[in-house]
């Protein structure tokens, strides 16, 4: 059973290699776990705020973690939809840090047999020669991305 990580910021260029997803799981069957990251520099401004007590601190981390669910929901919970409509086993799943890294991470700690990437998420470009290199020497399964 194919087990598919879906990194995907939820824009319409990512659409394609969501389609893409979905077909080839109805094909072959499997599971897709589709991904959406938040970078974590908001939740780091939050806390160098030298004025903030450690409540407002708190505070303000559980907001940016809300913020961030809700987010993930909105833009991938229409493609969780589509895909169990079609059949597809499929998991919405958050991370909070630097997208390639938590990208590589989940695939590793899912056991994911291919990432599918759009060619531009989350303000990268998965297509130009160094980020491509880059993403196939840290995977650890077959990388797509959807040109």
């Amino acid at each position: 059973m194919r087990r598919i990580l879906l990194g995907s910021d939820g824009s319409v260029e990512a659409r394609h290699a969501e389609d893409h997803v979905i077909a080839t799981l109805r094909r072959e069957g499997g599971s897709v776990m589709a991904l959406h990251v938040v970078d974590t520099d908001l939740m780091h401004y939050g806390l160098v705020d030298q004025l903030a007590t450690q409540s407002d601190k708190e505070t303000f981390l559980n907001y940016v973690r809300e913020q961030g669910e809700s987010e993930c929901e909105a833009r991938l919970g229409g493609f969780v939809e589509r895909a169990r409509k079609s059949g597809v086993h499929a998991l919405l799943g958050v991370r909070w840090g630097e997208p390639l890294r938590e990208v590589l991470a989940a695939a590793t700690e899912n056991g994911a047999d291919e990432i599918v990437l759009p060619p531009h998420s989350w303000g990268m470009d998965f297509t130009t020669p160094h980020l491509a290199e880059r993403l196939n020497r840290s995977s650890p399964c077959k990388i797509t991305i959807m040109a």
